[in-house]
């Protein structure tokens, strides 16, 4: 508690640098303890929440409480944050389908260890400076190295959690600046925010800071500007849009941004050695005039012919335009299956002309929850063809009487450009940027993902682009064209009887592009109410789209692994053919079951080369409830119960076994509990028989050379299965297994049917024994004194004596 208060102490110190007097840290949201797991490669596995931040946040913290349980092992904690988007992780550096955008992996993120050598309960703090006002979401994991394959029964309950908060603190009086309107400020050392609301999109905004020097000293002006959040004031310089002015130099201070979005908050930090005033100039909406015609006769005519066309500016010439595009979306049945169209007709293909090579095609498209979880998914592909509407390509021909600007040669961007109409020697490259709630600075696109293409006659070129989890909200796509000479590389003016025409198609789907490839199943996924799509890689196969084999597993070794797994239940025939051999048919039945849905649940349970006779769950259950059966069964087979009582707890053993995989398969403490139990049993029976016969029972003769051999192999099998099974050697380590526990049985099995315990050696049944002993022997004594072999009738009168000493 004090560390965090420390941590509160020093945020409060460094928020002096801003003049408001009412900055207010809170308490802003906090969530519940949750469990969390290890990745192991599967964003299922990762736990991930949302916070929503506020506007006119100047900094936001995440206090993070980890704790884990007692005698736990040393593992990494990771958690990734992101604005406005699911993170886009990869903590082993796999790598992503060939159209993804690996750019999109998450920066911000915090990796601790716990348990070990390091404390249980750690706290952890993570400070973002200037925040985005919106949702906000984390996804946070374990990173454990430990790959072996363990029993529940020898599994560490091991678990880490994870507590977070969010504390914000709030500016509340921040100097909201108005369109034709001016503010007046006195100078001040600390930086000033003052806030401005787009309303519309337009294609400039400017903020116009005048100086008011009242002495002859050099005034010293710092001005920031950003989208949608503060400024951040403590890295000046790393600031895109920043400025500084000296009133020597200069009277007024401008600050702009092209493109401005509607309904978007615009951020300025001021900070100024003299008083000053602030202007915000908005670029009017204003239509490009497609030529200029300076006979008045001519531009009657051509007006009247057709209305709207010549229409321009009086003050200024309008230098900076575009031509947005809105879209309808169409939500198809599935989760994350969104198509984007340019109308509302979504049988028509979205195709662009591209005629005008100085203002670009703005696609606008919203990414909402409807989406988010999936991937974003472009595709164009573009080719030349002749411009369908040859009047204007008539009237586009002479830019010399189009622009203006292009009177004067020293001020025309296009002055520089050879004036060649051979489409042979011209490269018509399309271009496009994709950015996220910003339409400033697509050319270099920077804050983008950039596309590139040539255009050719008859030929089709095309690209695509895949973008991870998109950010939610606003989205642009940037369309336009350049020319080069093919020769000189130099640019040129394009060629208005040839245009690109450009084929997009914008939608969204589940995992990649809704397919996992061949070693991977895409499924949905839902963490704490976030829904998300993510693909499970099989085969050894990792990655966002189970496209990164580094690890995979070669084809010969997965056919192996499936024949080993298979073939080693063959070992079974042995126990099976001793036990039908010594009349142990019961016992037969059991072993034949264990092999049989044994061989079968590894034939389905494989990612490649998988047999299935039925469903995978029945099979599985069938396995455990045979392996089980196995192991009481054959100890109730080295017990001394008599038959009727071994049959009996045969099935009370079978019923028990049926009841544990049933209620958990995967229970082996309840198993091996009931194992313990049947041992006792066959344990005293042997005890007894030794109180009676006095004598070691089994011999020692029958425990050197069966049980203690058998003894060591199921030793050997279990010891494999509990400590040294990992997902690398499970196929040679398991078929191990299998044949060490079947030849067991080849030992434990007894020879013959024993029934010593439950029979009666005391008492008049003794006595009655010993006369028929002594009335045989004294028969057999009289047969050997007459030196004559015996007859039929002495051998009848001899049983019937016997029957009737024993009745009586």
């Amino acid at each position: 508690m004090c560390h965090y208060r420390f941590f509160v102490l020093f945020t409060v110190l460094a928020l002096k640098s801003v003049e408001c007097m009412f900055v207010y840290y809170q308490n802003y949201e906090f969530f519940s303890t949750i469990k969390l797991n290890d990745y192991n490669g599967y964003y299922g596995n990762v736990k991930l929440l949302k916070y929503s931040m506020p506007n006119d946040v100047l900094s936001a913290i995440w206090r993070l409480q980890l704790v884990s349980s007692e005698s736990c092992p040393s593992t990494d904690v990771y958690f990734y944050l992101e604005h406005s988007a699911y993170p886009v992780i990869s903590p082993h550096n796999r790598t992503f389908p060939y159209y993804f955008n690996g750019g999109r992996l998450t920066k911000t993120m915090i990796k601790k260890s716990i348990g070990g050598s390091n404390q249980n309960k750690q706290d952890v703090y993570l400070n973002i400076s200037s925040p985005s006002a919106g949702n906000w979401f984390s996804a946070a994991f374990t990173d454990s190295q430990d790959r072996k394959i363990k029993p529940e029964i020898l599994k560490s309950n091991c678990t880490y959690f994870l507590t977070s908060s969010l504390n914000i603190w709030q500016i509340n009086d921040t100097v909201v600046l108005y369109p034709n309107t001016t503010t007046q400020s006195r100078q001040h050392s600390d930086f000033k925010i003052y806030k401005f609301m787009s309303t519309t999109t337009g294609p400039y905004l400017s903020f116009n800071i005048k100086l008011k020097q009242s002495n002859s000293s050099v005034c010293t002006v710092k001005s920031l500007l950003k989208q949608s959040a503060f400024p951040d004031m403590k890295n000046f310089k790393n600031n895109d849009d920043h400025a500084i002015c000296q009133s020597s130099s200069s009277k007024q201070c401008s600050l702009s941004t092209d493109y401005p979005l509607a309904n978007s908050w615009y951020y300025l930090g001021i900070t100024s050695e003299c008083n000053y005033s602030i202007e915000v100039a908005l670029s009017n909406n204003c239509v490009e005039s497609p030529f200029f015609i300076s006979n008045k006769t001519l531009s009657t005519i051509m007006e009247s012919t057709f209305p709207g066309l010549l229409k321009q500016k009086k003050d200024e010439f309008c230098r900076k335009l575009f031509q947005p595009i809105e879209t309808f979306r169409f939500i198809g049945p599935t989760y994350f299956s969104v198509k984007y169209y340019f109308n509302s007709n979504h049988n028509r293909s979205n195709a662009l002309l591209i005629r005008n090579e100085k203002k670009p095609y703005f696609i606008e498209f919203l990414v909402d929850q409807a989406n988010n979880g999936g991937t974003l998914n472009f595709y164009l592909v573009n080719n030349l063809i002749n411009d369908p509407n040859l009047y204007e390509s008539d009237f586009l021909v002479n830019k010399a009487s189009i622009f203006p600007s292009e009177k004067n040669p020293k001020n025309s961007t296009h002055s520089s450009k050879s004036k060649t109409s051979n489409l042979a020697e011209i490269k018509v490259m399309l271009y496009a940027c994709l950015l996220f709630n910003s339409m400033s600075k697509y050319k270099n696109c920077p804050d983008g993902f950039l596309l590139s293409t040539q255009s050719f006659t008859n030929i089709f070129s095309n690209f695509q682009l895949n973008v991870a989890y998109p950010f939610m909200g606003k989205w642009y796509l940037a369309v336009w064209k350049e020319c080069f000479n093919i020769n000189t590389n130099e640019s040129v003016t394009c060629p208005t009887d040839f245009v690109p025409h450009a084929l997009i198609q914008i939608s969204s789907d589940q995992c990649a592009n809704d397919y996992c490839g061949e070693y991977g199943t895409c499924y949905i996924i839902n963490s704490q109410l976030n829904l998300v799509s993510a693909c499970k890689c099989s085969g050894g196969y990792e990655g966002y789209g189970c496209t990164d084999g580094r690890n995979a597993i070669p084809a010969r070794i997965y056919l192996a692994s499936v024949l080993f797994l298979t073939t080693s239940n063959l070992v079974f025939l042995l126990p099976i053919c001793l036990a039908i051999y010594r009349k142990w048919y019961i016992e037969s039945l059991i072993y034949f079951y264990n092999m049989f849905f044994s061989t079968f649940y590894h034939a389905c349970d494989q990612e490649f080369y998988s047999f299935c006779i039925f469903n995978y769950d029945g099979l599985q259950l069938a396995d455990f409830i045979s392996s089980y059966s196995s192991f009481i069964i054959t100890v109730l087979a080295m017990s001394s119960f008599e038959r009727q009582w071994k049959v009996f707890t045969f099935f009370v053993g079978l019923l028990a076994c049926i009841s544990i995989g049933l209620y958990d398969r995967f229970s082996y403490s309840t198993f091996v509990v009931f194992l313990c139990i049947a041992i006792s049993f066959t344990i005293f029976t042997w005890i007894k028989i030794c109180i009676s016969k006095r004598k070691l029972y089994p011999e020692r003769r029958q425990l050197i050379r069966y049980y203690l051999p058998g003894f060591i192999l199921a030793l050997t099998g279990l010891l494999i299965y509990s400590f040294l099974q990992t997902k690398s050697n499970y196929w040679i380590l398991h078929s191990i297994w299998h044949m060490c526990m079947a030849s067991s049985i080849v030992f434990f099995l007894p020879k013959e049917e024993t029934q010593h315990f439950g029979t009666d050696l005391s008492g008049e049944n003794l006595k009655d024994v010993t006369t028929t002993t002594a009335t045989s022997s004294s028969l057999s004594d009289s047969s050997e004194t007459s030196n004559s072999p015996p007859t039929s009738k002495s051998l009848i009168h001899a049983n019937v004596t016997e029957i009737s000493l024993l009745e009586a």
